[in-house]
């Protein structure tokens, strides 16, 4: 998926292009070619490709596409450029060098493979903020219309899980009411309801995915979810913030696998052709909790991506920050919390330190 660069150029990484099979018995030295029961290994470690200066200058745009060997334990031990223009291709190259996989087993056996990547270098045009949304990026709400109510939204209460991923550092300063340290924020939540209600509305089993940069630009429903139920997500994030129009830049129901581990430390959310996201708590957030500005949760447990791929070609936005910070939350959440103000995320400012009104609501949840 994409990998933002800066504001005017990225780089696109995505899966094999091509499936290639296994062909007969391999002598030891030689790589297999992923396909078959031989599946494509898991990257564990990716470094961005950057876009050339002299490249982006010129208006170069190109689709690359690597030829990588990996060996019996990881490391790539070659890589070369198939396709694409060569003030480009370099840099894919360079890049993938030093990306690092999970060893591929064979019959129990650690092998080296061979497979493809591709990368698209695309220049962009730079995003305006929308007013309203300090930074561009979903951890600040839209400030509600003056003299706005909740009161035509019918009560709401969710129980669940939920974790995101986005391309800042660690901790994410998005969290503690500061400007993203990587912009535009591309931040991907994927949400899961163990139960809830909007009104009598049933929201138990109810599984989703939101995607930034702005607050909220598209949501991903699962397709087993009923209009009812889609309906009233979206009314329940109008109540957060009631009176203030909420954007969609587009609403789908797709398909939605996501899994947790039977440990709870991992998830995983895959939308077939558009996102794969898996995400692991570091050792010591799993035990600590760091307050933090969500919709869901005022306490957060902070993790690293091990892939984060995002591609929707409808909507134009494609990236790759995988191996970059991710977050995660359980809660139970209701409309009744957010009518008394006890969420840090209703009293963010984007000054770059906590506001009052969240050093006093923090006292109380320490």
């Amino acid at each position: 998926m994409m990998v933002q660069m800066h504001a005017r150029a990225i780089a696109l990484v995505l899966g094999p292009v091509v499936a290639l099979s296994l062909q007969g018995p391999q002598q030891q030295e030689q790589p297999i070619l992923v396909g078959g029961n031989v599946r494509k290994p898991e990257r564990t470690h990716f470094v961005q490709p950057i876009y050339p200066e002299d490249a982006e200058a010129g208006g170069v745009q190109s689709l690359v596409i690597l030829e990588m060997t990996v060996d019996g334990i990881g490391n790539v031990s070659n890589v070369t450029s198939l396709r694409g223009a060569d003030i480009v291709a370099r840099a894919a190259v360079e890049a993938a060098r030093l990306w690092q996989y999970a060893p591929t087993l064979v019959e129990g056996r650690a092998v080296s493979v061979r497979f493809s990547e591709t990368v698209f270098f695309i220049l962009r045009k730079p995003r305006t903020v929308p007013a309203g949304v300090v930074g561009g990026n979903g951890m600040f709400l839209r400030p509600p219309a003056p003299g706005a109510s909740t009161a035509s939204y019918e009560d709401w209460e969710v129980e669940g899980e939920a974790f995101t991923a986005c391309p800042c550092t660690t901790p994410c300063p998005c969290r503690s009411n500061a400007a993203p340290s990587h912009t535009p924020c591309h931040a991907t939540t994927a949400q899961h309801f163990s139960r809830g209600h909007y009104g009598e509305v049933d929201l138990s089993g109810m599984t989703y995915v939101t995607v930034g940069p702005e607050t909220w630009t598209a949501i991903y429903f699962d397709e087993r979810s009923t209009p009812e139920q889609r309906q009233a997500v979206l009314d329940i994030y109008a109540s957060m913030v009631p009176g203030a129009p909420q954007v969609y830049r587009s609403v789908k129901t797709v398909p939605i696998d996501y899994t947790t581990s039977g440990d709870r430390f991992s998830k995983r959310v895959v939308i077939p052709g558009i996102l794969e996201l898996a995400s692991r708590m570091r050792t010591g957030s799993a035990l600590m909790s760091a307050l933090g500005m969500d919709v869901w949760s005022n306490r957060i447990f902070y993790g690293d991506t091990s892939v984060y791929r995002y591609e929707d070609g409808a909507l134009g936005e494609a990236w790759d920050h995988s191996g970059r910070q991710s977050n995660h939350k359980t809660f139970t959440t209701s409309k009744r919390m957010y009518d008394t103000g006890r969420m840090l995320i209703q009293h963010g400012t984007g000054s770059g330190s906590w506001s009052d009104a969240q050093n006093r609501l923090m006292a109380c949840l320490r």
